[in-house]
């Protein structure tokens, strides 16, 4: 028992010890095994559904809990007019656990994954994004006018960033899992990426 802990604990918001909980599921070396065993598709829903277990299977906030624990940047930098750039933090997280979560993410999500470390790994960010804003917007469309904004914004204001099919491929897909969970609730993410 320590009572820094506990202290800590209490006068945290709920929303930070859950993020800190879904990520922690992520780093641990029995997720890395669960991966290994039944693939990356079955490791993205095992994401989902240990959110869902931590919202207390509310949709909404297991859908954000999982954007959350799949972003794969610590920052990004924006290209600001006059100042340069601007480097806006993603995640909070100590580098250290940040890598040993990345390392963990799901990579091989599509057959037209590309070769190298990265993989898929940033397509759950945008698959989990886009299903929260249709499913708490109960609209595909706001979703869908949202990813469509958010990568045209990543094309003209993010540092190497590239407005890129791939990722309407995978927002897309977001959207009809986070609209249809608003009337089947046991639906999982493998069942749209294809």
């Amino acid at each position: 028992f320590s009572l820094f802990r506990f202290l800590g604990n209490v006068f945290t918001p709920e929303l930070i010890r859950d993020t800190r909980q879904i990520r922690a599921y992520i780093r641990d070396e029995r997720f890395s095994v669960l991966m290994a065993r039944c693939g990356d598709m079955r490791a993205v829903d095992a994401i989902y559904l240990k959110a869902l277990k931590i919202a207390d299977y509310n949709v909404a906030r297991a859908l954000f809990l999982s954007m959350v624990a799949t972003l794969e940047h610590r920052n990004i930098d924006l290209k600001m007019p006059v100042l340069g750039s601007l480097k806006l933090p993603l995640t909070f997280e100590e580098d250290s656990l940040f890598s040993a979560r990345y390392k963990n993410l799901p990579s091989k999500i599509y057959p037209d994954t590309p070769a190298g470390e990265a993989g898929d790994r940033d397509k759950l960010q945008h698959f989990f994004a886009s299903a929260y804003l249709a499913y708490a917007s109960e609209s595909p469309g706001f979703a869908r006018a949202s990813g469509d904004l958010v990568e045209r914004g990543e094309a003209e204001f993010v540092v190497g960033g590239a407005d890129d099919p791939r990722d309407r491929r995978a927002n897309k897909q977001g959207q009809r899992f986070g609209h249809d969970l608003l009337t089947v609730r046991t639906i999982l993410p493998s069942d749209y990426f294809n």
